[in-house]
């Protein structure tokens, strides 16, 4: 049932149904927008006794930085949470609320330990929603009359992922805020007014390297602090941050460091010191099992502005995700194979599986894909690409599946090594040249190989001089792109070179000629191309197999050619080409 849901609907409807959704996520993320400038009031500073302090906005999906968000959602439907606790030391100092003159012994809030609960879910491979609730676990200050455990304003936010290249080198992302004043306004937890805000979101990802940059502003009523002896006020805000991540084996364990900040965007705060807080953390990240859908985090830090943020910040974090794809049921139990497979004799490995039916009746059935019930152990498989050790040329490097060499266990930039990247090549298995129109990009001016047959098309006849087999050197550059094709397709085993007349002439000279001409391609490409003599072979066929009609002029041009036929391959037989042709005798 599962893989017959997953066929059901056609392409079109799945294109309408991300455009459909892709518009929802936008207006709403413009409904927040809006929401969040009519909720930002630009006036004097009122006095209340604290403000939301702390400045750490936990990203909290699967793939985030710690406070950096990524524009990366699961391609299909997924639920995560993650929970996390954090520490500052000094969030908040002398120097940030009290005049210089002023000697003041206390510092105002001197530590926090702050939990971070995160849940949200990913849809359709665009866009997300997420509910961050922290909570004060303990506290330490000296205004106001805080308490030492305090709720905290809840966040709700929307993700969408807007944009991304083919190969997803780039991609943007935006994210629309809501802050709920579900805190405490004597503990630091709360801005005591609903807030709002926007972040836009880019990342460059170079494989071995991505880097994440945020910015956007977060629409807050400004708030000054319930002590006549300070001048210290929030307002509105300007928030940024950038992050750079390193990934470590096939992905399990991630690097790296990140900056993040905001500044008032109100009257005098623009960049003014106590209005400016920046940090730097540097965090790694590990992911569990292997479908990495739980993890863990530790990631630590300190300001590097005179900014209300923490002398120091520590972090721990645990997550775990899950999907709801339909897949097909789990095998049964072993207790249950062994009860249902009761009559059938010995299970000399103890696998639930009789070695009758048992295709490794003395090693037990591990249990793990792509056959759970075979009675065999998995073959080993490094880079859990699905292609055991034994047959991949890259086990340290997990195969792309992006439907060129898939079954070679490599992932591939380059197939054709054109310098023309898979994603932009129109034609990835045949080197070619760079061309403006998409269509062309990459592919080459005188072959193809079409999907479906067996032979190489030449899109212009090799020419040969009247009468003989001396090949025109016009013709090199057709000849040329097919050593170039058979030099980066090493699993082309065996291609046959076929030469072909017209009538005129008698037949015994027509294909002793053809023969002859197809011999001289086939030295040209051992000779010139360095091409290996075993994979290639030359037969003149004379005027025995016409294409069009000889009592034509037209005809007989088109019957005199050469063609090329893909007879192995590596897999079985060639299966992509088309027709050639060759000068008149």
């Amino acid at each position: 049932m599962g893989r017959q849901a997953k066929a059901e609907g056609t392409p079109a409807s799945g294109a309408k149904r991300r455009k459909s959704a892709a518009r929802w996520g936008l207006a709403c993320i413009g409904a927040l927008t809006g929401l969040a400038a009519s909720l930002w009031a630009p006036d004097a500073a009122a006095q209340q006794p604290t403000f939301y302090l702390d400045r750490l906005y936990m990203a909290g999906a699967p793939d985030d930085g710690i406070a950096v968000w990524r524009p990366q959602m699961a391609p299909e439907t997924r639920f995560y949470g993650q929970l996390g606790l954090g520490f500052g030391l000094n969030p908040l100092r002398n120097e940030n609320v009290y005049d210089r003159s002023i000697i003041y012994q206390n510092t105002p809030v001197s530590t926090q330990l702050i939990t971070y609960l995160d849940a949200g879910v990913e849809l359709l491979g665009k866009f997300g929603l997420q509910v961050s609730l922290p909570f004060i676990a303990v506290q330490t200050a000296n205004l106001a009359s805080p308490s030492t455990a305090a709720l905290m304003d809840a966040r709700f936010d929307l993700r969408f992922l807007a944009w991304h290249t083919n190969d997803n080198f780039f991609k943007i992302g935006v994210n629309g805020m809501v802050w709920v004043p579900s805190g405490d306004r004597y503990s630091f937890s709360s801005d005591t007014q609903a807030t709002g805000g926007f972040m836009v979101s880019g990342e460059l990802d170079f494989k071995k390297l991505f880097v994440i940059m945020n910015t956007g502003l977060h629409f807050r009523p400004a708030r000054g602090l319930g002590d006549s002896t300070t001048d210290f006020s929030t307002s509105s805000e300007w928030r940024w941050g950038v992050g750079g991540y390193v990934p470590l084996r096939d992905g399990q364990v991630r690097l790296g460091l990140q900056v993040f900040g905001s500044t008032g965007i109100t009257g005098d705060k623009f960049f003014k010191g106590s209005n400016t807080p920046i940090e730097w953390m540097a965090d790694g990240r590990m992911y569990l099992g292997e479908k990495k859908q739980g993890w863990i985090g530790l990631g630590g830090g300190t300001r590097i502005s005179a900014g209300y943020a923490p002398d120091f910040r520590g972090v721990l974090l645990a997550g775990y995700s899950f999907g709801i794809r339909d897949t097909d049921p789990p095998s049964p139990d072993r207790r249950f194979k062994s009860q249902r497979y009761a009559d059938h004799g010995a299970d000399t490995d103890k696998d639930g599986l009789p070695d009758d039916i048992d295709l490794c009746p003395t090693e037990p059935e591990d249990g793990k894909p792509p056959n759970t019930d075979d009675g065999c152990p998995a073959l080993p498989d490094r880079d859990g690409d699905g292609i055991p050790d034994s047959s991949d040329k890259c086990p340290d490097e997990p195969e792309d599946f992006d439907k060129i060499d898939d079954l070679d266990g490599c992932p591939e930039d380059d197939a054709d090594q054109d310098n023309i990247p898979d994603a932009e090549d129109a034609c990835p298995k045949e080197p070619g040249e760079p061309s403006t129109d998409p269509a062309k990009n990459g592919c080459p001016q005188f072959i193809r190989r079409i999907s479906g047959s067996s032979e190489i098309q030449i899109l212009k006849q090799v020419q040969f001089a009247t009468g003989s087999a001396v090949i025109l050197p016009g013709s090199y550059p057709i000849l040329d792109e097919v050593v170039r094709l058979l030099k980066v397709n090493p699993e082309i085993q065996h291609l046959a070179i076929e030469g072909h007349t017209d009538n005129r002439g008698s037949d015994e000279l027509n294909e002793k000629l053809s023969n002859d001409r197809s011999h001289s391609v086939m030295k040209y490409l051992i000779d010139r191309g360095g091409i290996d003599a075993g994979r290639l072979s030359a037969k003149g066929f004379g005027p025995k197999v016409p294409i069009a009609d000889n009592n034509t002029a037209d005809g007989r041009q088109k019957n005199r050619r050469v063609e090329f036929h893909i007879r192995s391959r590596v897999g079985g037989e060639g299966t992509e080409g088309g027709g050639g042709g060759a000068a008149p005798p």
